[in-house]
């Protein structure tokens, strides 16, 4: 009798230690198929979580459709729905789309909040709009009294997006450089020179830009989380334009200026006045009337150079 006992403590025992273990290897594997198992509701729901959010969801829907505006109340229960929803499917990828825009006029941190939780989710990394509409929300709605780093984290924001976007990277480009360039005007300086208007600011956003990826105008290369943008350079001498007409005269624009054109002007000539492309033989600027320095012309005869010899008579020298 007290032999069987004894076998059966033992059994017992050698049960619980397997079942431990057979415990442990399946939470492992729960944990690689679920990323976001760490972040479920612990309430017992059977694994039915996401049939829950569903419920929780339609629930939703109908509680929005009966509010006439958003007010600070409100957005309070909004937010709590969605912490709710998004407790039981942190992946419901409409939860945070339509529910954070929601908020995001009366309760912009909030809102900021929960586009980001969702731009961070890995099992939403292909999703362009929720990092977009974070940085949306960071950079129209929330206040440098509400977070200092507003502008900093919506440029993060616009530039993951752009990783994510593909062909709609260009949309969100102009995002980006609009915020960053509010970070520089911020700062008050650039590269050591003061910063004196927006369309200054701007033009300093895009050469960092042009510089992070790998366009350094003195052949070194700069660290990249550049977007790669095609047409940077396009962009970067139309910003050179206005900045300049923006203050003609003015010394910091200038000396930024000078920077800028050792990357826009190497390929093609430009008129100092207006900062224009003008064309081989133009003696004149074309959109200012500025006088321009001449070039690819035939010192002899004064035609334009199409080839390495003059076709109207026969030189092999032109103008550089």
């Amino acid at each position: 009798m007290k032999k069987t006992v004894v076998a059966h403590i033992a059994i017992m025992v050698i049960a619980v230690a397997l079942g431990s273990l057979l415990a442990s290897y399946l939470i492992g594997q729960q944990n690689q198929i679920s990323v976001n198992r760490d972040k479920l509701s612990t309430a017992p729901l059977g694994g039915f979580n996401k049939f829950a959010s569903d419920v929780q969801w339609m629930l939703f829907v109908n509680y929005a459709g009966g509010i006439d505006c958003v007010e600070k109340a409100e957005a309070e229960e909004i937010y709590k729905r969605l912490n709710d929803i998004l407790a039981n499917d942190p992946d419901l990828e409409i939860a945070y789309n339509i529910g954070g825009m929601m908020i995001s006029n009366s309760d912009p941190v909030k809102s900021a909040e929960i586009f980001m939780r969702g731009a961070y989710n890995q099992n939403l990394k292909n999703n362009w709009q929720i990092p977009f509409s974070a940085g949306f929300v960071l950079d129209r709605y929330v206040t440098d009294k509400d977070d200092p780093d507003r502008l900093k984290k919506a440029e993060d924001m616009f530039r993951l997006a752009a990783s994510r976007a593909g062909d709609n990277a260009p949309y969100i480009t102009s995002a980006l450089l609009k915020v960053r360039a509010k970070r520089i005007a911020e700062k008050g300086k650039w590269s050591g020179i003061p910063v004196v208007n927006d369309e200054h600011a701007l033009l300093c956003a895009m050469f960092d830009e042009w510089r992070k990826g790998g366009g350094s105008a003195d052949g070194n290369p700069q660290p990249s989380d550049s977007m790669n943008i095609p047409d940077l350079k396009d962009r970067l001498l139309r910003a050179a334009q206005n900045a300049k007409a923006s203050d003609p005269t003015n010394k910091n624009i200038l000396d930024t200026l000078a920077k800028v054109m050792k990357v826009v002007s190497e390929d093609q000539h430009l008129c100092g006045n207006c900062l224009s492309p003008y064309a081989a033989g133009d003696k004149f600027c074309g959109q200012c009337g500025t006088a321009v320095v001449v070039f690819a012309v035939c010192p002899k005869c004064s035609a334009v150079m199409k080839g390495k010899f003059c076709s109207s008579c026969g030189s092999t020298d032109k103008t550089k």
